[in-house]
């Protein structure tokens, strides 16, 4: 052992966990950071039962601020109006630390784990996180190192120490909740905007920042990421249901006053939510044929369909959709946009919706309740020059 240069001392390696635990990995492309909180308090809960396994998730966030506990609104440099120009939300959350941004290009991986039973140690756990990102830097050729006092994993620029990987938890009776953001290929100018972790004399970096052209893809990043995870975690992974599929397509038409959105009140039983078309896939079935059928089902109309270059996963409540055991489900839905013509009738689905009305864009956003829906009606207002 000996000193390292980044003021840390450090063996040959530092795994984190050796004893193996049942675990299931939850993969996922986006993930809106609502839905994410969402997602977390019911792993944790599932998991709190001692029988079950834990959870680790690999997902991508939608641009986004979280505070930490010990962040303060000082720590973010620009105001509300700029953010929200800028299309980047602001969240508070439970876990350790101060400000961090999350965002496209950033691998971010939450391990919800179960740690009685003898795994009664954070610090390991942290270590094990830390140990990770490391072996998946330096997969590409990149250094990288912990620093002393300053959790995460950092390397050593020609513009002196920037942060590769953050780390920040939430540890509630031995659950552990949040976890670590990887930086691939994210806007680092994002990162200007705040204080990030509360470091005023450091910088944040990226593979694509060190490697430039070279730097790996999310994907093939996220690869090696999951397995060193696997391994300083000592996770033994279980087979998990895939999720299931649907399709979202925002009914508009040309009004007088410029484009108007579809949007229908579900019946009660189907949770009493105003929304446009939406339906789940089925066997065989492409998106864009669901979303026609969809479209024709539940509205008695046909229509031009655009692709918004939009999908999202989220946790499926149970309250909501009722199943016969109690393993989380989960479902990856891809966006469209139709258009049908203004003088079209509506012949609603009575048994899925109760009532419809033609709004303009900024009735339907305050109308509707899930964050994908209002994102996708966000691209389609940019795309109709909104």
């Amino acid at each position: 052992m000996g000193a390292h240069p980044l003021g840390y001392t450090r063996g040959m390696a530092d795994p984190g966990f050796s004893t193996p635990r049942p675990a299931q990995l939850r993969r996922f492309g986006r993930v809106f950071y609502p839905a994410g909180l969402r997602l977390q308090k019911a792993l944790s809960a599932y998991v709190a039962e001692g029988s079950r396994p834990d959870q680790l998730v690999i997902l991508e966030h939608d641009p986004v601020f979280t505070l930490g506990r010990n962040a303060t609104p000082a720590d973010i440099h620009v105001s509300d109006d700029f953010l929200a120009g800028q299309g980047v939300s602001v969240h508070r959350t439970d876990r350790g630390g101060e400000v961090t941004y999350h965002g496209p290009g950033q691998i971010v991986a939450y391990p919800i784990c179960n740690l009685r039973g003898g795994r009664e140690d954070v610090g390991r756990l942290v270590r094990g996180l830390e140990e990770a990102m490391i072996r998946t830097a330096a997969d590409f050729g990149v250094v990288a190192d912990r620093l002393k006092g300053a959790p995460g994993i950092w390397v050593e620029t020609p513009r002196g120490l920037e942060k590769l990987g953050a780390i920040g938890l939430h540890l509630s009776r031995w659950i552990t909740t949040h976890g670590i953001a990887f930086n691939v290929r994210p806007d680092l100018a994002h990162f200007r905007w705040i204080t990030p972790c509360g470091f005023t004399d450091k910088g944040v970096c990226s593979l694509e920042s060190l490697l430039g052209e070279s730097a790996p893809t999310w994907e093939a990043t996220a690869d090696r990421l999951q397995a060193h995870l696997t391994d300083c975690l000592a996770l033994d992974l279980q087979p998990t249901r895939a999720p299931s599929r649907s399709v979202s397509a925002l009914t508009w038409r040309r009004g007088p006053g410029g484009p108007e959105i579809l949007m229908m009140l579900r019946v009660p039983a189907h949770g009493l939510w105003w929304q446009s078309v939406t339906g789940m896939m089925e066997p065989g079935e492409t998106p864009e044929e669901t979303a026609h059928r969809e479209l024709k089902e539940e509205t008695g109309l046909s229509g031009t369909l655009t692709p918004l270059g939009l999908s999202h996963s989220f946790w499926v409540d149970p309250a909501i959709v009722h199943f016969p055991d109690d393993e989380p489900r989960f479902n990856t839905e891809t966006c469209f946009a139709m258009e049908v013509a203004a003088g079209a009738t509506v012949q609603l689905e009575p048994a899925e919706h109760s009532e419809f009305k033609w709004c303009g864009i900024d009735e339907a956003l305050a109308l509707m309740k899930w964050e994908g829906s209002k994102a996708a009606l966000a691209l389609l207002r940019t795309r109709l020059g909104g």
